[in-house]
């Protein structure tokens, strides 16, 4: 009825003690060179003070990152709101036209050369442009917030302004 076992033996693998024998190395060579009687006071010192300038680093970094975070959130919601008060508003033709200004000035290097003018939210742009830059000019235009028409009357240059 009742089955006689022989009792398991289990060994402990080579590679296991093989690793616990370099981990112990490893912490006695570290103890060693943190403890010495000459120099470890200063190794000691040394490791600290790198500890410190880490964590402050770390503390850096996350307030950088929490304050670009805020910034940036702070950014979509304004601009949540102009979007949302600004619906069928009629915007000043002055404040127009620096807002289309201040959008060419992310497109071109000069957008001074650019003539803009604004009618009840309609531009108009004259000027000399390069070819390339025509295209984006009258896209990033009819973006800003207020442009109900754009009037494309640049004129195609050879030499960047």
């Amino acid at each position: 009825m009742f089955r006689h076992r022989e009792p398991e033996i289990r060994y402990e693998s080579s590679s296991t003690s093989f690793i616990a024998l370099i981990g112990a190395a490893g912490i006695g060579a570290a103890l060693m060179y943190f403890l010495d009687p000459d120099n470890g006071r200063r190794r000691r010192s040394i490791a600290q003070e790198k500890l410190v300038h880490g964590r402050l680093a770390v503390q850096d970094a996350v307030q950088c990152a929490v304050h670009d975070s805020a910034n940036r959130t702070r950014g979509a919601i304004s601009r949540l709101r102009g979007n949302i008060a600004s619906r069928g508003e009629a915007v000043d033709d002055t404040v127009l036209a620096e807002r289309v200004r201040a959008a060419m000035g992310h497109v071109i290097a000069d957008p001074h050369a650019i003539e803009v003018r604004v009618n009840e939210g309609c531009v108009t742009l004259k000027g000399p442009a390069l070819q390339e830059e025509i295209g984006e000019l009258v896209a990033c235009t009819e973006r800003v917030r207020g442009v109900r028409q754009v009037d494309n009357r640049l004129s195609v240059s050879n030499v960047a302004s």
